[in-house]
């Protein structure tokens, strides 16, 4: 008699540390269209364990995103479920880590180690000097069981290690690489497994949480190959039958770096107040590693899970473009019937109305005057004349290295945790700038006097105005940097350097 056949079960599990990611909203479609293919489920998993990070907004907006983008799980927090809970704190609170963890210890498979902070970073030195690799140097790997014990009722600290085998070669067949992965069994930590406040790490809890919530395949990105030996040895060691892993390209900047918030937009939320669609979203993330099979351009996420092939993902690093996004929305935008099309002209307008109105009532006399007022936040571009971006006194090739080092420090600024895009926060950063370039060196060229001389607010203030209005004049500078916010200031703020780029000096 033949087995039955396997229910396909595939997850999600981003962390609520901030807003949600397109990375997450690509990876959860290949999973949504894997487990709708094959009849299976789709669970979400809030992977909290990092309590210094994460939030509850942070979840919500999760919680919220996926629905946005019809990305509906069969299991989850907010939906429940007969594997639950599906929020890994929750399940900190059950025990379920430590068991494993103990287990792991009693069978020789982990052990505890009682190195501090200090004795950690002194190793780490030590390998630097050394030009050795960096890595636990295992010194408590053979520390005996009664030992530690005793340690441990003495109240001293520790966390629990795996202990890693230390010869031969890990090999595993990932279904989406030509060649399998091979890595050294002597180049792998003794990863932490339990942390000395009792929480697990991301290796142990993943994998415990994927067992006993039936998971059948994992697909997620390609950055956790590195941890692939780790994840297949604790289900052996645990006794558990592993989920088949399989890793898809990351998404990419044009340059193909992994994408980031410093080359383009990230999060989620930020694409949904711009107003792009849903629609359009889905069918771009669809089209970075998969592609319907008869070339159509458009189409839904549930005609694409209709044909999905998970052997037919493109993993060489596919590149998130913005304009094939922006080219594919306007596609969908204009095949909407009119009401919703009415329906997309008014959001769009009222997301940031309450927020320009205070800014631009100065400078109206009447309602109709919003339009023109508002012109320059609504704007995909603007189109500042060249005498303009160059302050009174400045050089073309001036004007362009200030504003050169104004953007990276935006950038800088919006790629920091937690650093928030307000008034406040743009007047400290762009003053704090003006401080520091303004000040000479100890030993100075004329060349770097004339410089430093240019960093005077008035100067800085207009050029950085009109690269980001396209005009000298508009309301408060910080007020709208602000309003304007950081895609739109760093995007306008590369063209005027562009612009400035092309003219002789």
């Amino acid at each position: 008699m033949l087995p039955p056949p396997m229910t396909v079960r595939v997850r999600i599990a981003p962390s609520p540390t901030g807003d949600p990611h397109v990375g997450t909203a690509y990876i959860g479609l290949l999973n949504w269209c894997f487990a709708r293919r094959h009849g299976g489920q789709f669970i979400l998993r809030i992977e909290d364990t990092d309590q210094t990070r994460c939030t509850e907004a942070s979840a919500q907006a999760i919680y919220e995103s996926l629905r946005w983008l019809g990305l509906t799980y069969d299991e989850g927090p907010d939906v429940g479920g007969d594997r639950g809970p599906y929020v890994q704190s929750e399940r900190v609170k059950l025990g379920i880590y430590k068991k494993y963890a103990d287990q792991l210890v009693a069978q020789g498979d982990a052990y505890y180690c009682f190195c501090t902070a200090r004795d950690l970073d002194a190793m780490k030195a030590r390998q630097r000097a050394a030009n050795e690799p960096i890595m636990y140097d295992r010194r408590h790997r053979g520390l005996d069981l009664g030992e530690a014990q005793k340690r441990i009722d003495a109240c001293e600290p520790y966390v629990v290690r795996m202990k890693t085998p230390l010869a031969g070669d890990f090999v595993y067949k990932d279904r989406l690489r030509k060649q399998p992965v091979v890595k050294a069994w002597k180049d792998i930590d003794d990863q932490v497994l339990l942390k000395s406040d009792g929480w697990p790490t991301y290796h142990l809890a993943a994998v415990v949480d994927d067992h006993l919530m039936g998971i059948t395949h994992v697909i997620r990105a390609e950055e956790w190959l590195n941890s692939l030996p780790k994840h297949i040895w604790l289900n052996e060691r645990l006794g558990f039958t592993p989920p088949e892993y399989v890793h898809v390209g990351l998404l990419r900047n044009a340059d193909k770096s992994k994408i980031s918030k410093r080359k383009n937009p990230t999060s989620l939320l930020w694409y949904r107040r711009q107003g792009f669609l849903p629609e359009a979203m889905l069918n771009f993330l669809a089209t970075l590693g998969h592609s319907f099979p008869d070339g159509r351009e458009l189409f839904s996420h549930q005609e694409l899970a209709q044909v999905f092939d998970l052997d037919r993902i493109n993993v060489a690093g596919p590149v998130f473009d913005l304009a094939k996004l922006r080219h594919l929305q306007g596609q969908w935008f204009r095949k909407m019937d009119p009401a919703r099309q009415k329906a997309e002209v008014h959001r769009a307008i009222d997301e940031r109305f309450d927020q320009l109105l205070p800014l631009l009532k100065e400078r109206m006399a009447c309602g109709g005057d919003f339009i023109a007022a508002a012109q320059t936040f609504y704007a995909a571009k603007v189109d500042p004349h060249l005498d303009e971006l160059v302050p009174k006194g400045w050089t073309a090739a001036q004007a362009r290295k200030v504003l050169e080092i104004c953007q990276t420090a935006f950038k800088n600024h919006l790629a920091g945790e937690g650093n928030a895009w307000d008034v406040a926060s743009l007047e400290g950063l762009v003053r704090g700038l003006i401080g520091e370039q303004s000040t000479l060196p100890f030993e100075h060229t004329e060349e770097q006097k004339a410089f430093a001389a240019l960093w005077a607010p008035k100067g800085v203030f207009m050029a950085l105005r009109v690269a980001a209005t396209g005009s000298k004049e508009s309301p408060p500078l910080f007020d709208t940097l602000a309003a304007l916010g950081p895609m739109a200031v760093i995007e306008r703020t590369g063209a005027a350097i562009h612009k400035l780029g092309v003219v002789k000096a």
